[in-house]
């Protein structure tokens, strides 16, 4: 059962279970300008100098963890000796922790399914610099083996302590509050209208969008406080339901925007979401009235404005190809959509796309 630290006090809660735990030798796993820059290095250095510790820094891996690099961070780990790991940083930086901590504690290729229980695992503490990923509260991780993405899944994936700092997502320019809370807010919808749902997930849903549809664009134009504390704990809550569902089609879309046409996630999600989210929401009244649309005008058209409104429109795709890029769609997430994809819809989507 994981713990959630959120608001001003998290950082010292994070504190005392350290030094209640007798902890003292820490692995810490960071990003490499984004920890300086949210204040984590300054805040990390204080309660590591206040408890004694002994910390190794590990950052040397690439935005998007290839399992050579995870394979490196689980052989620095064992070299540390350290009783702890800390995370630091936006959904690459947990995500790799969450790969490097299971694999210190599980023997099996991390692109599989069979695991064996080698050793206890060491606790993890997972510190997101955005308002976005929800990694922090998720029981699976992203790793790349020859350039093909994998997602592993499994309980033990989940950090021990999630802690939401609001404060160190300040920091975070204007286009990257919109990719990471655009993400945030995809996952909540799509978790809202998965094939998985359960009650559970659809109450973490609804709570997340709640928080993060009227502060999102807030967020981007004109942040403060109060929306940015919104964003990091709906990012959270949207977290928790895509746990329990996983996402849809626009995820399962995403991924070669990101990797053939180098558009970060969350601007990847976003580029057929207005599209899923007309094909998805017409038999949906829950969610259209709590998102108050206009149920005279294409859903399609006002979730195209909301995303152009954040900076996060089509700008191209260079010289791919669509229909190659549309043809790398991930199935295993695709199979979570509530309607069905047919190769029409795909020719469809192609169309929405090149307009």
């Amino acid at each position: 059962m994981q713990e959630l630290y959120i608001g001003d006090t998290a950082l010292l809660q994070m504190q005392n279970t350290l030094h209640e735990s007798g902890i003292r030798n820490v692995f810490l796993v960071r990003g490499k300008l984004s920890f300086a820059q949210s204040g984590a290095r300054q805040a990390l250095d204080r309660i590591m100098a206040e408890e004694d510790m002994t910390v190794s820094e590990w950052s040397d891996f690439q935005v998007n963890p290839k399992i050579e690099e995870a394979e490196l961070g689980i052989q620095l780990l064992s070299e540390s000796g350290a009783a702890a790991i800390i995370a630091v940083g936006g959904g690459s930086v947990l995500d790799m922790a969450k790969l490097i901590r299971f694999g210190y504690s599980y023997k099996g290729d991390l692109t599989g399914t069979d695991f064996t229980k080698r050793r206890s695992l060491l606790p993890l503490f997972a510190l997101p610099t955005t308002a976005g990923t929800g990694c922090e509260t998720t029981p699976f991780a992203v790793c790349y083996k020859g350039g093909v993405k994998y997602s592993v899944a499994h309980a033990d994936m989940l950090p021990d302590y999630a802690i939401i700092y609001p404060p160190f997502t300040y920091s975070n320019s204007p286009y990257l509050t919109a990719c990471a809370g655009f993400d945030a807010f995809a996952h909540a919808v799509e978790s809202y209208w998965n094939k998985n749902a359960t009650v559970q997930s659809k109450g973490y849903a609804f709570r997340a969008i709640d928080l993060l549809w009227k502060n999102l664009p807030l967020s981007v134009s004109s942040p403060t406080e109060e929306v940015r504390s919104a964003m990091a704990e709906g990012a959270y809550w949207a977290g928790r339901a895509i746990a329990i569902t996983k996402t849809t089609a626009p995820h399962a879309f995403s991924y070669a925007f990101t990797t053939r046409c180098g558009y970060p996630h969350g601007h990847a999600v976003a580029l057929t979401f207005p599209f899923f989210f007309e094909m998805n929401l017409k038999r949906d009244d829950a969610l259209v009235g709590r998102l108050a649309l206009n149920q005279s005008e294409s859903f399609c058209c006002q979730m195209k404005s909301f995303v152009e409104g954040l900076g996060l429109g089509n700008q191209g795709f260079k010289d791919a190809d669509v229909d190659a890029l549309l043809s790398k769609v991930n199935l295993q997430r695709l199979k979570n959509n509530p309607v069905e994809v047919s190769e029409e819809n795909i020719r469809h989507l192609k169309e929405y796309l090149l307009q």
